[in-house]
């Protein structure tokens, strides 16, 4: 090979020979893969005044505007060396400034194994470079009382000589110092910049320290001259991650003070540009105007789609603190960039989909934002420093470890999100030429199961998402008990109805737009269907398969499972929310049925999952584990339906019934999603109201007790909300008995009225044994006195129901969205503040009462939605000019509603289910683009 280098491009070389070295390596070994002589390859590399990071290639020369473009125009060289012997003119720039990738350190005992290792971080790095990555976070103290801080494991200071870690050895400590400066500098050397993430300066409340000496009159100096020394020990880190919060071990009072006296006085103190992160959950008031003051280069983040990965766009709507907030304030003195969770719920299956990571990466620069990091599978293995190492498979599977390190299995995960954030065009031949190296004629079936792979997950994720933090490890956990599914949220709650919702919107005949359980059933079965097809056609071609396919397929086949398992629960949480609702007794059975259908489904991933994969995976807090663990809860749902038959046996459908015991307080602080009320109350049979000791009458609830007397509860307690959610291993205390197993025991004539109306009614008075003492009652004026007797008494409930009830009304059938229209929009792009905006549509065809109603609002988390509603093919709408503020760009979607169903526009199944539009004080007027038209389909 026949290199020429520029003067300038000589200087360079001698500071920063690393990224231009590893691209020449590349290109010298695709020449040497071909069998090409190395003369046979005439180049000359410079630097060009292009974009940063953009390169060329054009006969005779390579360029890049910066030594990371200039590496990328080499790598790209020797992709095409390897595809066709030679090289072709081409250019590229990146579509996204920030392309991260994020890793914890959580378990000494499993990092034994690769961090200690040179060669680990150079593949790792290699890797990275070749996808096209540009930055490294490495987190040290994430929730965990290891190495929290950090500090005292890279260096003793001598000024602090009472703060050091307890049993590490000076050759240990120095150890670890030399492997950060040996990481950060390789990640420089493969042209990624390192950013060294401290997530906590201290343990959290009741965490165990693992470092002594720190105290409140310390901390602060501490620190300070400990991530000074860190820094200047390290020249090649670039950016410092912190998180603030309470949760930094930091007190409320103190965070401010701490972090801006102590810590950004430190990197400022530096000597070198290094760039300052700032986690956006739960800052303190003022912290961001610390930071700015501090005069550092600052980017602020915060959570894409709260610690999971659901659809590929920011939720319309959804937990404030676990999205943007209000951070998109315009102008902004800091980069914002969005924190990829996928932690929280793509832990360790194996998935990847070119069009869902092209419409993910069309939204990492909304309104301005500067990119993402992305965490990984396998980012948090090993949290809570369980003791033991395991892999990804079992020992007695290690033949189907085909890899040398863990990382290499997520080949294409990395490819797809490095190289298509840089490029979205990124052309398929890219990952088709690895799939056909890997899988050889199995290829196209091997990606295709990796696509459809990939609605299954991040679709669950979009319709129940128990807990927004990541606590719930959706990959293993079934959802929680039945009960409990009822009532979880979607995380896409604009565009996807809840359960209730689903039901109320069907007894009430409201027509919307959203996604229904039903819905959502159908495309997690057709997500399974193609999974399966895909492996049964892999498993169909003659000779031998792959060694990388039988490390593929089990995960495939699991996510296959999963799919099937919740399209049944949701459907079972449908019928038995209806039967709830409206005592409909079939409902129940058919709640049953699709019940006995997932339990089948689970016991089919369990015999593919036992003994292959471990079965103490920990990658979280709580839920750890493995599928097996979660049959218990499985089971017990269909526990709760017999119980539930029970009663429709006993009592069939009723007007009042009222189950007795201790009567539940709903909790009056705590995040919503852990205010559920089946998370408090799944001590109260459902159709029934909880009476309590001290239940006295009132007009308002229309039941209680009227007379006084002694009365005491036998309370039935409360699951913990760990079993509730399925995550605890070994339940013990699941929901059981909840009709008969508690009671009120009284003394003496008591009456127990009931606003009932005129009539005489049947009543049935529950013993805590199962028996029921009836009656024959009749009301007077309106109410229904039932009198406990004389004596000791003890009751669980009462049920009262008409002696002579009407026929039941005819319940609304099962709604069915028809064809979809063609609904076409002249997306506005650009606003001027304070002037009304103009936004129509097109619909056809038009059938007579058809509505749509715009949503817009700004892009504020903190904000409400606003609607305007419109009739006709042709709806116009006008947002008022005081809604339109340069302070914030404005989003929009209609939802059209027609008698055959209703639909939303944009579709969420295929773009970003809004527009958005960037508001300026200076722009003249708005200026439309060419017309979106999205033709006639079947949803």
């Amino acid at each position: 090979m026949w290199w020429r280098t520029s003067l300038l491009l000589a200087c360079l070389w001698a500071a920063q020979a690393g990224p231009l070295e590893f691209g020449r390596q590349a290109l010298q070994q695709a020449l040497k893969e071909r069998k090409l002589a190395a003369g046979s390859l005439r180049v000359r590399t410079e630097l060009d005044a292009g974009p940063p990071e953009s390169y060329r290639i054009a006969p005779g020369l390579i360029s890049g505007s910066d030594l990371r473009g200039l590496m990328y125009g080499l790598l790209e060289a020797a992709e095409q060396i390897r595809q066709r012997g030679r090289l072709w003119a081409c250019q590229a720039r990146p579509a996204t400034p920030i392309r991260g990738i994020r890793w914890f350190l959580h378990n000494r005992e499993l990092e034994q194994g690769w961090f200690y290792s040179e060669q680990y971080w150079l593949d790792f790095f290699a890797l990275l470079a070749r996808c096209r990555f540009n930055r490294f976070n490495l987190v040290f103290a994430h929730q965990t009382n290891y190495l929290a801080p950090p500090y005292p494991f890279w260096l003793t200071l001598h000024e602090f000589p009472e703060n050091y870690v307890p049993g590490l050895s000076a050759l240990e400590q120095e150890r670890n110092l030399r492997m950060l400066q040996f990481i950060s500098q390789a990640a420089a050397d493969h042209g990624i910049d390192f950013t060294l993430g401290i997530w906590e300066h201290n343990i959290q409340r009741g965490m165990t320290p693992t470092v002594v000496g720190l105290a409140p009159h310390n901390i602060g100096p501490y620190s300070y001259a400990a991530l000074k020394k860190i820094l200047l020990a390290c020249p090649a880190i670039r950016s410092v991650q912190l998180r603030t919060n309470i949760e930094s071990g930091i007190g409320v009072e103190e965070q401010v003070p701490f972090y801006r006296d102590w810590v950004f006085r430190a990197i400022r103190e530096v000597g070198r540009r290094v760039t300052l992160d700032l986690r956006a959950w739960a800052l303190a008031r003022g912290m961001i105007e610390a930071a700015q003051a501090s005069g550092l280069p600052l980017r602020v983040s915060s959570k894409y789609w709260a610690e999971h990965l659901g659809r590929p766009y920011q939720p319309a709507e959804t937990f404030p603190g676990y999205s943007y907030l209000d951070l998109l304030r315009k102008p902004r003195s800091y980069e914002f960039f969005w924190e990829v969770w996928a932690l929280g719920s793509h832990r360790l299956l194996l998935w990847g989909d070119p069009e869902y990571v092209r419409r993910a990466i069309s939204t990492f620069t909304l309104s301005g934002s500067a990119g993402f990091e992305i965490d990984p599978p396998l980012a948090q293995k090993g949290f809570g420093k369980r003791a033991g190492r395991w892999g990804i498979f079992t020992a007695a599977h290690q033949d189907k470890c085909w890899w040398r390190w863990e990382f290499e299995r997520y080949w294409f995960y990395y490819l797809l999100w490095g190289r298509l954030a840089y490029d979205p065009k990124t052309p398929d031949a890219v990952w088709l030429s690895e799939f056909q190296r890997r899988f050889r004629a199995a290829a196209a079936d091997a990606l295709a199961a990796y696509r459809a792979a990939s609605a299954v997950l991040n679709e669950i994720v979009a319709v129940h998402m128990a807990d927004p933090n990541m606590y719930v490890w959706p990959e293993v956990n079934p959802g929680g008990l039945i009960d409990a599914y009822i009532e979880t949220r979607p995380s896409d709650w604009r565009y996807v109805a809840s359960i209730g919702e689903a039901v109320e919107n069907r007894l009430k005949g409201v027509a919307s737009a959203k996604q229904t359980p039903h819905e959502t059933a159908a495309k997690l079965r057709e997500a399974a269907e193609r999974i399966e097809q895909a492996v049964a056609r892999v498993r169909s071609r003659p000779g031998p398969v792959p060694r990388e396919w039988s490390a593929s397929e089990p995960d495939f086949v699991a996510l296959a499972h999963l799919a099937r398992y919740h399209a049944h629960k949701q459907i079972a949480a449908y019928e038995l929310a209806w039967y709830y609702r409206t005592g409909d007794g079939a409902a129940l059975e058919n709640a049953r049925r699709e019940l006995e259908a997932a339990l089948k489904v689970w016991e089919g991933l369990v015999r593919l999952t036992d003994g292959l994969y471990p079965e103490e995976m920990a990658f979280g807090p709580q839920d750890v584990g493995h599928w097996k663990d979660r049959l218990p809860y499985v089971r017990h749902d269909l526990e709760t339906i017999a119980e539930r038959e029970r009663v429709w046996r006993d009592f069939g459908r009723f007007d009042f019934g009222f189950d007795f015991g201790a009567a539940p307080e709903p909790p009056k602080t705590g995040a919503l999603y852990r205010r559920d009320p089946y998370l408090w109350a799944h001590n109260v049979e459902p159709r029934f109201r909880a009476v309590g000791p001290e239940t006295v009458y009132s007009e308002e609830t229309g039941y209680g007790w009227v007379s006084a007397g002694a009365r005491q509860a036998r309370a039935l307690p409360l699951a913990p909300y760990v079993e509730i959610r399925a995550i605890a291993k070994g339940p013990r205390q699941l929901p059981a008995n909840v009709l008969y197993g508690d009671w009120i025991e009284g003394q003496g004539a008591q009456a127990f009225r009931v606003r009932t109306g005129e009539g005489v009614f049947r009543v049935s008075i529950l013993a805590p044994e199962g028996a029921a003492e009836r009656r024959l009652l009749e009301a007077r004026n309106g109410y229904l006195d039932v009198i406990f007797p004389e004596g000791k008494w003890r009751a669980s409930g009462v049920v009262i129901q008409r002696d002579a009830p009407a026929p039941p009304s005819a319940l609304p059938p099962l709604p069915k969205r028809g064809p979809r229209p063609s609904i076409m929009h002249v997306p506005v792009r650009t606003a001027t503040a304070g002037k009304p905006l103009r936004l129509s549509l097109q619909i056809s065809p038009a059938p007579p009462g058809l509505t749509t109603r715009l949503y817009y609002r700004p892009l504020n988390q903190l904000a409400r939605f606003k609607s305007l509603e419109s009739k006709g093919a042709a709806p116009v709408f006008v947002i008022p000019g005081e809604d339109v503020t340069a302070e914030w760009d404005l989003m929009y979607y209609f939802e059209v509603i027609a008698p055959g169903g209703a639909w939303f526009h944009p579709d969420p199944a295929r773009a970003t289910p809004y527009y958005l539009i960037s508001v300026s004080s200076e722009q003249a007027g708005a200026h439309r683009l060419r017309s979106e038209v999205f033709p006639a389909a079947s949803r």
